[in-house]
């Protein structure tokens, strides 16, 4: 267990060090959408933002790490059993 706890810790710095260097333009489809005029009407709103500043982006990553480690964390304990 300790040495899920240190990757674990080890990906948090990750996501530390390289969100700084995460792109703010839109992405190919969103430039697209922009360049021709198209507005974008979401079906689904996400209940959580990523964030405008560093911390809330850094928060939502940790969020996010979290929730899939605990997933995958559960399943493979449910599934070790069948």
């Amino acid at each position: 267990m300790k040495a899920v706890i240190k990757g674990l810790m080890i990906i948090a710095v990750v996501l530390a060090i390289v969100l700084p260097l995460a792109s703010s333009n839109p992405d190919g489809l969103e430039a697209t959408m922009e360049k021709v005029g198209l507005e974008e009407k979401p079906i689904y709103e996400a209940p959580l933002d990523y964030g405008e500043t560093w911390g809330q982006s850094f928060a939502m990553g940790l969020l996010g790490i979290a929730l899939t480690f605990g997933v995958a964390y559960a399943l493979s304990r449910a599934l070790k059993g069948v």
